[in-house]
């Protein structure tokens, strides 16, 4: 009996060395799984892209706007192509790449009648310095000022639309702002940081971790809770049923927690790619938010 509970012990203590080894392993040779003990934002939610795509097909200007000392974000603004603008839209892209990556996304708008202002983040495209979760809300803000104050002579009708990750500082531009946003527009939106990391982690004990602890995630602006205070802005809320990237059933919550007057799109596209694979019926519905 001794016997057997010592093999039983070896081999108890075998596993746990094991189990910690291979943790160990990971820990050092997986950036995700470090960025998710660590809990470092700068590496766990944000993907920017240095290098600037050409954008010359399309008619803009940019400007170069200070946020703190020594740190200089860029932001674009796009004209639209027809006779009589419809309307002036803050786009607020996603986690990946910069600006330029989302040229697909700017030019069916453009081309049906809508201004598109884009603000690349710390980090993101020509911008300076390092995202972060409190960082990329200034530069979110600072960036709506300057497109308010291009904008304000023309009296257009004002939209925010956001992207994934941006989707989250959409609503809380919005929710800061009701009385100068016309409408908001939300495609395949995260729900919260917190949410994020529990889908993304790859391990149970690292899903539960980030589950037990909201207070680990910082909570200045967490998109399921900010639309509850956004009360009489029209909503659409676009979410694809094939989205790898944002499950849906994150759109699903965003638009339950949303007040009227809401519309929810289920849509069938990879990741945020409403607007180049529907342009017609994306621009029919924004059309229909701001009538």
């Amino acid at each position: 009996m001794k016997k057997t509970l010592k093999v039983v012990g070896v081999v108890i203590l075998i596993l746990i060395l094991f189990t910690a080894g291979a943790g160990f392993y990971f820990y050092k040779t997986d950036p995700m799984v470090k960025a998710i003990v660590d809990n470092d934002e700068s590496k766990l939610y944000y993907f920017p892209v240095k290098e600037m795509e050409d954008m010359n097909d399309l008619k803009y200007s940019e400007t170069i706007l200070r946020v703190e000392d020594s740190l200089n974000i860029y932001s674009y603004y796009f004209q639209a192509t027809t006779e009589k603008p419809k309307g002036n839209i803050f786009f607020i892209h996603g986690a990946g790449g910069n600006v330029s990556k989302y040229k697909v996304l700017i030019k069916p708008l453009v081309e049906n009648g809508y201004g598109v202002y884009a603000v690349d983040w710390r980090g993101y495209g020509n911008s300076t310095g390092k995202p972060s979760y409190k960082g990329v809300l200034k530069d979110t803000e600072v960036a709506f000022a300057d497109f308010k104050k291009k904008t304000e002579s023309d009296s257009l009708k004002m939209i925010v639309y956001g992207t994934s990750l941006g989707g989250q500082l959409a609503v809380k531009i919005t929710a800061d702002n009701q009385n100068e946003i016309d409408a908001l527009v939300l495609d395949g939106s995260i729900q919260s940081a917190q949410q994020m990391a529990i889908d993304y982690a790859p391990v149970d004990f690292l899903k539960e971790k980030a589950r037990k602890n909201p207070e680990n995630f910082n909570q200045d602006y967490v998109a399921i809770r900010d639309i509850k205070k956004i009360s009489n802005t029209p909503k659409l809320i676009i979410h694809s049923q094939s989205d790898r990237d944002v499950s849906l059933i994150q759109g699903e919550n965003l638009y339950e927690a949303a007040k009227e007057p809401k519309e929810f799109w289920i849509t069938d596209t990879k990741h945020i790619m409403t607007l180049k694979e529907h342009p017609d019926e994306a621009i029919q519905r924004i059309d229909e938010l701001i009538r």
